[in-house]
């Protein structure tokens, strides 16, 4: 089953990262009012709501559950599953320990959601967006590839696509950066609630005139004073990252982006990874696609994506 939160910090965050024995402290006011969780009552339907409950749990955010319904359905119909879903919700929040520690208010919604959570997430002043899906069907059967990709285009705050178990911070974060407003901003998104994970840059490099979707896969080279001058270009941005000690990990691999992120995370055990969404439309979109899009419906681990700041 598919289910949503939207989290907003306000808490002082330090932390170092250890990534390839090294630390970088972070220290910063990280903005924080509430976070949302909507959630569609099914048996697979609580990681995102369990993220969103360790988010609320590190960052003294206050916790708000929401179930939609079909604004569609007849009147009678739509009442008595009204009053239905205020009781699960209940039940819900007072059987699992976690959600009752943190008291949340809890509403039942009558609309559609791609079009009801954009809506309510500007009138709550949110910026942070979390959605979860059950991993072995995945979000393109459970949420809808077509509802998933309307939410990324119509909101301008990060979404958090919650794939794993929500078993505490995230330790091992990579980060697709490719010198855009946007790969800012997840960088930003991700040193504002895990401050102490280890983070690694990659830039994925692809000729554009490549004319196969994997052409670099087998055999595509990259001048190497090119290669020299990208590496060099992506250390820089590293070092920009922090203040003080030693900055994020780097590395400049060659391939499509959406294919390079997603075999990376997976061979280096990330827990979760982070890239910046841009604003495509219209022919651009139908020749080029969307990356972000792409590695948010089938990355093996949790998913920022953030649009550009």
């Amino acid at each position: 089953g598919a289910l949503l939160a939207a989290g907003l910090f306000h808490v002082k965050a330090s932390g170092e990262s250890k990534a390839a024995g090294c630390s970088h402290p972070i220290e910063q006011e990280v903005p924080m009012k509430t976070i949302l969780a909507a959630t569609d009552l099914s048996a697979r339907s609580d990681r995102a709501v369990l993220r969103a409950a360790h988010l609320a749990r590190d960052t003294g955010a206050a916790l708000h559950i929401i179930h939609v319904i079909d604004e569609d359905l007849p009147g009678a119909m739509l009442l008595a599953q009204t009053t239905e879903v205020e009781a699960t919700l209940s039940a819900m929040v007072a059987e699992n320990p976690a959600l009752a520690d943190l008291s949340p208010s809890l509403d039942v919604e009558a609309g559609h959601l791609d079009s009801l959570l954009p809506k309510l997430m500007r009138e709550r002043d949110i910026d942070l967006l979390v959605v979860g899906s059950h991993r072995r069907r995945g979000l393109a059967d459970v949420f809808g590839a077509p509802t998933l990709s309307r939410l990324l285009r119509s909101v301008d705050v990060p979404v958090l696509v919650a794939v794993g178990r929500p078993e505490g911070t995230y330790e091992a974060v990579t980060i697709g950066w490719d010198f855009s407003p946007a790969g800012e901003a997840a960088a930003k998104a991700v040193q504002d609630f895990a401050p102490s994970a280890a983070m690694t840059l990659i830039h994925a490099w692809q000729d554009p005139v490549a004319g196969t979707p994997y052409g670099f896969e087998t055999g595509g080279t990259i001048p190497p004073e090119a290669l020299d001058r990208l590496r060099s270009k992506l250390q820089r941005a590293a070092m920009e990252m922090v203040q003080d000690g030693t900055p994020p990990a780097t590395d400049v691999i060659i391939g499509p982006a959406g294919h390079v992120l997603r075999r990376y995370a997976a061979e280096h055990g990330a827990d979760l990874l982070a890239m910046g969404r841009h604003a495509r439309t219209g022919l651009a979109r139908i020749l080029l696609g969307s990356t972000a899009e792409d590695v948010a419906l089938n990355a093996p681990c949790d998913v920022l994506i953030a649009p550009p700041l």
